[in-house]
């Protein structure tokens, strides 16, 4: 199992963190998010993530307004983090963030982050954060 530590700089948006309420699955999942929110004056968000060839694929949810930079920052060997991080923003549109270089967000509303294992790294690695 690969832990994911995450370090999310979100100016003035987006260190409270939950699941996605009323939903009957498991944070972390494509339908289960995990979901973050800045805490009033908050300028970062640290946050886990478990990725592993089992469950390769792990998603953090946020909603923030446009023109807000992004910069995500990831610790822990396994994580496939080039060409880009996956990130889905309002109405679907996809792109890719590239670890520790600001991220313009093109518009307000909910944002998907999809973090996953480089299933091509040699065995487990964990950090806590």
């Amino acid at each position: 199992m690969r832990i994911i530590g995450l370090s999310f700089s979100l100016l003035a948006a987006a260190a409270i963190w939950g699941t996605a309420q009323g939903l009957a699955c498991t944070p972390g999942e494509e339908a289960c998010p995990v979901v973050l929110k800045m805490a009033p004056g908050a300028r970062s968000i640290e946050a886990t993530g478990f990725v592993s060839g089992e469950h390769p694929d792990f998603y953090f949810k946020f909603d923030a307004k446009g023109g807000r930079k992004l910069i995500i920052h990831t610790e822990g060997g396994g994580l496939k983090t080039g060409p880009g991080i996956p990130i889905t923003g309002p109405n679907g549109t996809q792109d890719a963030v590239d670890e520790d270089t600001p991220y313009t967000l093109r518009a307000s509303g909910d944002y998907v982050i999809q973090m996953h294992a480089n299933t091509m790294s040699e065995g487990p690695s964990a950090v806590s954060g």
